[in-house]
């Protein structure tokens, strides 16, 4: 007796493995496309100099500051609304004085761009959004008393077994001439780096220079994100004959005790 039907089995198996039409070209791409928004970026810029480096994003800043305000989306129609004034550009740059310290500020804009209907079918190209921020505290250098930035952090570093604890401590010396930010820990054995302030300082976040480091010399930054994660990248650099070179480097994160 001939068993025929696993035969068939196979046969049908084959049959269904029929090869699927490629996607319509018109539906490609739809992976990456997004609706028409009016999201934007609100960022306090810690150096007339370097607009461009020293710049963090944020909620609060000092007074006496430029703040950027940049649309997220390209190619499109801007219209933003700051105080009484009406803006057509993608990013706006605007000063804010100590005289608006305590207050909170709403900044609106409004998009309007051709939407991409083939992946967003509803989509009508137009969108708005209304996002705040707060002259928290007085400049640096007008009756400047501590900030954000200043106190105890629990951080982790992938080169340690263990978190470390590191304090960042501002003060004033020199008859209050001078100010100073002093780092305790910042390699987690007990170092203390003191520096004067050159470098910019934002309201969120604190960079350091070369110069007036007590240990070799030490930069990087300090930096409260918007999620409130902390984020700490020191690189520490020491002489080779007449040229400094990377000696050691330090990144950390973790929280504000």
């Amino acid at each position: 007796m001939r068993y025929t039907f696993p035969i068939f089995i196979f046969l049908g198996l084959l049959s269904c493995k029929k090869e699927q039409p490629p996607m319509s070209v018109l539906n490609q791409g739809c992976d990456c496309a997004t609706e028409v928004s009016a999201a934007f970026t609100i960022e306090e810029i810690g150096s007339i100099f370097n607009p461009e480096q020293y710049v963090t994003e944020t909620d609060l800043v000092f007074g006496n500051k430029n703040v950027r305000f940049y649309a997220e989306e390209n190619n499109a129609e801007y219209t933003w609304y700051i105080g009484s004034e009406i803006i057509n550009t993608r990013e706006v740059k605007r000063y804010f004085p100590n005289s608006l310290v305590g207050q909170t500020i709403p900044i609106s804009l409004v998009v309007k761009k051709k939407p991409n209907l083939i992946c967003f079918p509803n989509d009508d190209g137009y969108d708005s959004i209304t996002n705040y921020f707060t002259v928290a505290q007085l400049s640096l250098y007008e009756n400047y008393d501590t900030t954000f930035l200043e106190g105890a952090y629990r951080m982790k570093s992938p080169l340690l077994p263990d978190s470390v604890d590191i304090v960042i401590d501002y003060r004033e010396y020199a008859g209050g001439m001078d100010k100073c930010w002093d780092i305790y820990n910042c390699d987690g054995q007990g170092t203390i780096i003191k520096h004067k302030i050159y470098a910019p300082l934002n309201y969120r976040q604190l960079w350091f220079g070369d110069l007036g480091a007590s240990l070799n010399h030490l930069q990087g930054d300090v930096h409260i994100r918007m999620d409130n994660v902390v984020e700490m990248n020191f690189i520490e650099k020491a002489w080779n004959g007449s040229t400094l070179v990377i000696s050691k480097e330090y990144k950390y994160r973790g929280r504000k005790l």
